[in-house]
Parts: structure tokens; C-alpha cells; sequence
């Protein structure tokens, strides 16, 4: 995952991070366009890696789906339709429970520039290698 040439670190995908002389440089592949946001370090206050909670709405979709199955499978007065309904259901909530507990929590670099945070997201795979790359970077 990691790029070395350039004193680089891929971040993810389509983001790396490379290291000049007097900053850090930011190039974004977007179809086959490079684009590149350049900060120098003095205007650098500090950096975070994030952590961010899982999206909770989807457990509320989960418990949603399985109270519906029993609600259909009670209150249906024709027997298939309560039947194959609520397995339906119930294999939908299932699946999404399953996504839920197997999703990754993001992560993201947070720069602190001059007063304005930027965010962009990178990949759980390199995390230790982004962590070396930015503390080589001296900034706090």
C-alpha cells in the first residue's frame, strides 16, 4: 500500500500524501486527473487520526425489520402470506445486522491549519504507516 518513491504514503485509493521540502502536498486521482493541494508546515498547528463511531441508523432498520416479521407474522390472516413475509423479513434484518457488525469504523486525518480543520478519510490497512510518515513530518 505504501508508496515510497517521492517520500510518499498512500492514504487511500486515490489519495497519497507526499512530504516537499517546505510542506505536504496532497494529490487526488479523480478519473485520470491528478489534482494537488499543497500546505507548507509552518502553517500546520497539529494532527489527529479519528476514529469515528458506525452509523447507528441501520441498527434502528434492524430492529424495525424484525418487529415488523412478527407484527406480519401475527397479524396476517392468510398462513403463507404471514409465513414467507416474516421469513423475508427476517432474513433482510438479518443480513443488515450481520453488515453492521462486520463495517469497519472510518478513519480520518484531521490537519489543523491556521484555525480550519482538513479532513480526508484513509484506509484501515496502512494506519501504522501513516502514523511513522506524519510524526516524521515534526509537526505537533
Amino acid at each position: 500500500m505504501a508508496t515510497s518513491k517521492k517520500k510518499g504514503i498512500e492514504l487511500r485509493d486515490d489519495l497519497t500524501l507526499y512530504k516537499s521540502t517546505k510542506g505536504i502536498r496532497f494529490e487526488k486521482n479523480i478519473e485520470n486527473n491528478n489534482l494537488i493541494s499543497e500546505i507548507k508546515l509552518n502553517e500546520i498547528n497539529g494532527y489527529e487520526l479519528s476514529f469515528s463511531k458506525k452509523d447507528n441508523s441501520q441498527v434502528i432498520w434492524v430492529i424495525a425489520g424484525f418487529l415488523l416479521a412478527v407484527l406480519v407474522w401475527q397479524l396476517s390472516s392468510v398462513p403463507i402470506i404471514s409465513i414467507i413475509g416474516s421469513i423475508i423479513l427476517v432474513l433482510v434484518s438479518l443480513f443488515l445486522s450481520l453488515d453492521y457488525i462486520f463495517a469497519k469504523a472510518k478513519i480520518s486525518l484531521i490537519l489543523y491549519i491556521n484555525g480550519k480543520d482538513f479532513i480526508e478519510e484513509i484506509e484501515h490497512e496502512n494506519i501504522d504507516e501513516i502514523q511513522s510518515f506524519l510524526s516524521t513530518l515534526k509537526i505537533s
